[in-house]
């Protein structure tokens, strides 16, 4: 079976030399879907699944959505954020912040951006744990592309080495497509205590 693009930019990833101190070496895809409007709709892969904006979501919510997701895939960036500075970008009007629950527990998320009256963009997109590999990641891709589709502009979104590892391919099967991509150093959250040690067992540390 031949090597996916994921399978061979991570292992190129990780005979990167000359990083800095103590961070990891990631490849970036920035992918845009120019008609979200047109995709097709899709069925729900079981019952008891629904879709709600979190309105106006208090900071300790929206740290378990993306602690509780991103851990394992070394989200550090809103982990560093002081509540102060996340409370205004996630009670900002042109930010909807979408959760799937599945029997009235949440299973996921996506963090999607208006403000932008040229695209819309999809900031966060992830399942908690426990959730992957029951056709809620398809399905709830779908349902943030047709939300996005409401304002008739292209959507775009990016992903990483870090993601999951169909993340990629998931978006290209929706019609992504990439525009363009990049090397980066990315500081290992693991290091200063932002993330316990433990997490993101796929990426080793970067000491």
């Amino acid at each position: 079976m031949s090597q996916s693009t994921y399978e061979k930019e991570w292992q190129r990833q990780r005979s990167r030399s000359g990083l800095p101190p103590k961070h990891l070496a990631v490849h970036r895809w920035y992918l845009r879907l120019d008609k979200p409007w047109e995709i097709a709709d899709r069925d729900p892969p079981m019952n008891g699944l629904t879709i709600m904006r979190a309105n106006n979501p208090s900071v300790a919510f929206y740290r378990f959505l993306y602690h509780t997701a991103g851990e394992e895939f070394v989200w550090g960036d809103r982990r560093r954020m002081s509540d102060e500075k996340l409370a205004g970008l996630i009670s900002n009007q042109d930010v909807h912040v979408m959760v799937l629950y599945k029997q009235g527990t949440p299973a996921g998320f996506y963090d999607i951006n208006f403000s932008d009256p040229a695209e819309t963009e999809i900031k966060y997109f992830a399942l908690l744990p426990g959730n992957i590999g029951l056709g809620l990641g398809g399905y709830l891709l779908t349902q943030s592309i047709r939300y996005a589709g409401q304002r008739k502009v292209p959507l775009v979104l990016d992903t990483c080495t870090l993601d999951h590892s169909s993340a990629l391919e998931n978006y290209r099967k929706r019609g992504f497509v990439v525009y363009r991509e990049e090397d980066e150093e990315y500081p290992d959250p693991r290091l200063d205590g932002t993330i316990p040690r433990e997490a993101g067992r796929h990426v080793p540390l970067a000491e």
